[in-house]
């Protein structure tokens, strides 16, 4: 009740200030409702989470795979002759298929405009060429002096522009680790030996003398009798002085192993290089003291890369040989080194300029086995060499190590991609989660969660029911095939058989034929023979009797000639009577 007013005006007051209240109240319920509700409202948020993460976990598949390039691209390459000035010239409009357009002018340019030079170092004068390219539409313009020069370009251009060999080079790094470390270290410490005022202290350690962080660990077992061990400082507490013996062996084992397995894939263009790189900065741990008294270590952390990557460059031979061109680097953090077992940052590098190996086939391009082994013995003379009581007096250190890397490539052609929709699935498969209850009642029903690993093992059961129904599917068309070549090698032959039947009876056949015809030609050429030998006679005769004509003949003209010469001596003779009579009185 409000001091110093009246009771009828605190009434009034008391329920103006009522009204006001719930009035207000039920304003700022309203506003709530009407406006703010989903503040508090959880499921609206859980739905839309769910909502985006099933968006983004979905693997959408390429789209646009089936439109096909402008018919332009397709086009038969074009010569077009034209004019600039008083000069004619041709060009050369070239669509690339297989290569850069950029490779290609380079090519032009060695073979067409590259200078010459001759003997004596003159340059030799060549046609005046010119190359254009265009990336945006990998198209080559070549200007040429003449059409005929063009057409010399254009059959240059089909001749290097050939589809390139793919190769796929499937690479398998092996990597193989283990360790394995023995030690013991000695604390001793005996007042009275042997009398008063002769006693024997010491300490031989083991690991811990190349390992510092070794002193703050392992299992220390023995007797201690007129004092205590105290762990912070390493050392004994006297309590009955005079009498004091204490004898304490730290042994400690330890084993680790390292499996590293890498299947690095590329695929690249024949001559070219392809690189895989994979790094990671990771944190190393670097101990840095270690208290003497309390043990403390303080450590220091150092990140540092480790990287892995593959270069590969292939060179395929037209022998089916494939040369490869190789440098690895593996890193690796995970090392277990020592007693203390801290990882350590180790490197693996193979270089290999060139190798030769059939297609499909793998070759060890690098391997390298290590193995290390250490043992280290301290001790006081005599004393150590006690059988079971020199372990007081002794310390070990053994360790031993092995390691084995091996680096196996298997080049093999790729016939090139894979289709989008069988590669979707695969990643969506391994990208998928395992159906597990979420609600509270299939946590009771299932709290080991059995159920989703039954679905797990019977989808995957699946999966290999429908692999072995499609290799049995496989293996029937298979089997269907080598049927149907067999028939088709049976009725070969058959063929083959009938062929040869028909062979031999075409071959009895004609050698009959030949037989006759050679029984024909023996007597055609008897008689030819005989023929030639009648016409030998004939000739001879002829020869004969032409001979003897002659001889007659010659016989004839002697005669002839003796005659003329008888008549010329009597014509000689008569004249000189006749002129002798003349002169005559």
């Amino acid at each position: 009740m409000l001091t110093g007013i009246k009771p009828e005006r605190g009434f009034v007051y008391a329920l103006l200030r009522n009204v006001i209240f719930w009035c207000g109240g039920g304003v700022f319920a309203l506003v709530f409702i009407s406006g703010c509700g989903d503040f508090f409202a959880s499921k609206p948020t859980e739905l839309e989470s769910q909502k985006t993460l099933r968006e983004l976990s979905r693997v959408k598949p390429a789209t646009g795979a089936d439109i096909e390039v402008a018919p332009v691209y397709k086009e038969p390459p074009r010569i077009v002759e034209g004019t600039i000035g008083d000069k004619t010239d041709a060009k050369l409009f070239y669509f690339s298929r297989y290569h850069t357009v950029d490779k290609l002018a380079g090519l032009i340019n060695n073979q067409f405009i590259k200078k010459f030079f001759n003997a004596k170092g003159k340059s030799i004068q060549v046609v005046d060429y010119n190359v254009s390219t265009n990336p945006a539409t990998n198209q080559l313009i070549v200007r040429c002096p003449t059409v005929v020069d063009a057409e010399q370009v254009l059959v240059f251009l089909e001749k290097i522009d050939v589809p390139p060999v793919q190769v796929k080079i499937d690479c398998i790094i092996s990597e193989v680790y283990a360790d394995h470390t023995l030690d013991w270290e000695t604390h001793l410490e005996i007042q009275n030996l042997f009398g008063a005022e002769i006693n024997l202290i010491g300490k031989l350690p083991g690991a811990a003398l190349r390992d510092i962080a070794r002193s703050t660990f392992g299992l220390k077992t023995g007797y201690v009798e007129g004092g205590t061990y105290d762990s912070a400082t390493g050392g004994f507490n006297v309590t009955d002085q005079g009498h004091m013996f204490g004898a304490l062996v730290d042994v400690l084992e330890s084993r680790g192993y390292l499996k590293i397995l890498m299947n690095p894939q590329l695929e690249v263009i024949n001559g070219e290089s392809a690189t895989i790189v994979i790094s990671e900065h990771v944190p190393l741990d670097e101990i840095q003291n270690v208290h003497p008294v309390s043990g403390v270590i303080t450590q220091r952390i150092e990140y540092v890369d480790v990287v892995d990557s593959l270069t590969i460059t292939p060179h395929v031979f037209a022998d089916g040989y494939i040369g490869i061109e190789t440098k690895a680097v593996i890193g690796s953090k995970s090392t277990p080194e020592g007693v203390k077992q801290i990882p350590i940052v180790t490197k693996r590098e193979v270089v290999v300029k060139e190798n030769r190996i059939r297609h499909g086939e793998s070759l060890v391009i690098g391997g390298i086995r290590k193995t290390e082994q250490r043992s280290v013995v301290r001790g006081i003379p005599f004393f150590k060499d006690i059988p079971l009581l020199g372990v007081l007096f002794s310390s070990k250190d053994f360790e031993e190590r092995g390691k084995e890397v091996l680096f196996i490539l298997t080049p093999t052609i790729s016939t090139g991609g894979v289709a989008n929709e069988k590669m979707v699935a695969e990643i969506q498969r391994k990208h998928s989660r395992i159906k597990v209850g979420d609600s509270l009642i299939d946590s009771i029903k299932d709290p080991f969660g059995a159920k989703a690993y039954t679905e797990l093992v019977e989808e995957e059961a699946i999966g290999a029911e429908v692999e072995r129904i499609k290799a049995e599917m496989d293996k029937a068309a298979a089997e269907r095939k080598v049927m149907d070549l067999t028939e088709r090698l049976e009725r070969a032959a058959k063929e083959v058989e009938e062929a040869k039947k028909r062979t031999a009876t075409v071959k009895s056949r004609i050698e009959t034929e030949v037989r006759e015809a050679t029984t024909d030609a023996e007597s055609a050429v008897a008689e030819a023979e005989k023929a030639k030998a009648e016409a030998e006679a004939a000739k001879a005769a002829a020869e004969k009797a032409k001979q003897d004509a002659e001889a007659q003949i010659q016989a004839w003209m002697k005669a002839a000639k003796e005659r003329k010469q008888q008549i010329q001596a009597a014509e000689t003779e008569a004249k000189k009577k006749n002129d002798g009579s003349r002169t005559e009185p």
